[in-house]
């Protein structure tokens, strides 16, 4: 692309140069657009971002930053790669009937109408060339090919690492990138670094169960706990109490936020690392494509469709409560309305909504943003998490004033989140009328679909977790059995189980009266609320998790 004179007036408005000096970057760049743009970048004259959104201008598109973005799998798989490289092209993700995709020039006609052939109606943006071949390279590719990336984790070098201040060395810093690297590659929420006595143990949550990973000499405790600490900005210097901070981890195409906890032990200190988001990011933002039961969806998409309202969706960490909340984004987005979203962090960076990140330390708390945010004329209001009062009151008092607000809380299912938020100093007569529906879920283990073998389920077990009738016919259930491809677990992926709440007007009455957990419980089973563990059975008759599964991610009543 030619850095005509139009394009470069556009630079010209935004560069801190004087004339001479913009001269001569034209001259180095040959009057090349690509060049010219990474100068100015390189040179740190400009942002990546705001290169971007010239370039972006000049193309009469908006533009997409790969770094800060979601990609859907599923969606960019539907490009064949040979496509998506020939014509620097890749789909990021896909909203109603219509695809996301970026180019670095879409200006190219003859490639628009080629892509269009394959992938239908189309929204085509503009990213860096660089960026949309990274992310070809990372999403293409099979773990055969990303298993290269880990071969410099050499265990050899660790004997002769002792003393703490070699945490700066190239060869700590690799290994424990290369932990992380490796945490993303697996798919896992969380790494687990644990000093023991003669050694030091890494274990990964995957699927939300704990794998130990490797199994490494003592000495490497210390100073890997010190760079972990380091990057995090934490003091290395203390180590008699608890620390809490967090991670930008850089990769090629994008940055993962990792929030950083230590904690003082007998042998020294433990660090537990979230990883908040994925590098290969194969995620469903769909509703129709996360099991959920045929009535559950049913009555939580109804609510989704009223002008306003609170609806929660409840659950502990990481039980994909913020994938559910933005499929429902999804389900609800339209031109008409507009989306905004207040988080901490932002996990998932969508170019349809407004989104903005709460910042403790700058004054920016859920509560003070959400105050602004009312004034920004939303329609949809996403809050990440209730936590306190005062954000829990601005948000039902939100819904009482023409929003339909979606938002978190941590209870254990769906009946307690009435209580919750009335302990948290919310007026019964504030919560009956603002509160529109809840929706808890887990996300037990999905049985490998390639080993799993069917068995008739024992009257025993069914009765002893069940609601079970003696006399019933016995079920044929699915039984874990472990291969190759599942690591010999049995299990692979995960699934999600529900149950909703459904607020009627006796419902609302019962809340404005105070009534008990357990009468609240009585009318919620009586008109048709049926718990988790109910669900749970259901997806185990369809094979696609275990009993045993259910049972651990479940609490029974």
């Amino acid at each position: 692309m030619r850095l005509n004179n139009e394009l470069l007036a556009q630079f010209r408005n935004k560069l801190p140069v004087d004339e001479n000096e913009l001269n001569n970057l034209v001259s180095e760049a040959s009057y090349n657009a690509e060049k010219f743009t990474n100068l100015c970048i390189k040179n740190r004259l400009i942002t990546r971002y705001d290169a971007g959104m010239i370039l972006g201008d000049h193309f009469n598109c908006a533009y997409m930053d790969l770094e800060k973005t979601l990609f859907q799998s599923d969606i960019v798989i539907k490009l064949p790669q040979k496509i998506a490289e020939k014509y620097q092209a890749i789909p990021v993700y896909q909203f109603g009937s219509s695809i996301t995709l970026v180019m670095a020039d879409p200006s190219d006609s003859i490639a628009r109408r080629e892509i269009e052939q394959i992938l239908g109606e189309v929204d085509f943006l503009f990213s860096f060339k660089g960026e949309i071949e990274t992310a070809i390279a990372v999403y293409y590719q099979t773990d055969k090919d990303i298993n290269d990336v880990f071969k410099a984790f050499d265990l050899g070098i660790l004997d002769r690492i002792t003393d703490e201040k070699s945490s700066e060395l190239s060869e700590i810093i690799t290994i424990a990138d290369s932990i992380i690297m490796l945490a993303l590659k697996d798919g896992a929420s969380d790494i687990h670094i644990e000093p023991k006595e003669h050694s030091c143990i890494i274990r990964f949550r995957s699927d939300g169960i704990l794998q130990t990973r490797f199994t490494l000499p003592q000495t490497i405790s210390r100073v890997l706990v010190s760079r972990y600490k380091i990057i995090a900005s934490l003091d290395i210097s203390e180590r008699r109490k608890p620390q809490d901070g967090r991670i930008s981890f850089a990769t090629s195409l994008k940055k993962i936020d990792i929030r950083v906890s230590t904690l003082p032990t007998i042998y020294g200190e433990t660090v537990v690392m979230r990883l908040l988001g994925s590098l290969f990011g194969s995620v469903t933002l769909d509703l129709e494509k996360l099991n959920i039961s045929p009535e559950i969806h049913k009555g939580f998409t109804d609510v989704l469709a009223k002008p306003n309202g609170l609806i929660l969706v409840t659950g502990p960490t990481g039980s994909g409560k913020s994938t559910t909340l933005y499929a429902a984004l999804n389900h609800i987005d339209s031109p008409e309305s507009k989306i905004l979203t207040v988080e901490d962090p932002v996990e998932y960076e969508m170019f349809n909504f407004t989104q903005t990140q709460v910042n403790i330390k700058a004054g920016r708390t859920f509560a003070t943003i959400l105050k602004s945010v009312l004034r920004q004329d939303p329609d949809v209001i996403l809050v990440g998490e209730i936590r306190d009062s005062e954000t829990a009151n601005i948000a039902a008092e939100a819904a009482l004033t023409g929003h339909i607000v979606l938002s978190t809380l941590h209870t254990n299912n769906a009946l307690q989140a009435v209580t919750r938020l009335s302990e948290m100093g919310v007026a019964p007569y504030v919560i009956a009328p603002s509160l529109s529906g809840v929706l808890a879920q887990r996300l037990p283990r999905r049985v490998c679909q390639d080993c799993k073998e069917q068995v008739q389920a024992k009257a025993e077990d069914l009765q002893l977790y069940f609601s079970w009738k003696a006399d019933t016919k016995l079920p044929m259930i699915y039984r874990a059995k472990g291969c190759a491809k599942c690591g010999g677990t049995g299990y692979k992926g995960r699934v999600g189980i529900h149950e909703y709440l459904h607020i009627d007007l006796n419902f609302r009455e019962m809340i404005i009266q105070g009534k008990s957990y357990n009468d609240i419980r009585r009318y919620a089973l009586a008109h048709g609320y049926r718990d988790m563990r109910f669900d749970g059975f259901r997806k185990a008759l369809q094979g696609l998790t275990t009993i045993e599964e259910i049972v651990r991610v479940t609490a029974s009543d």
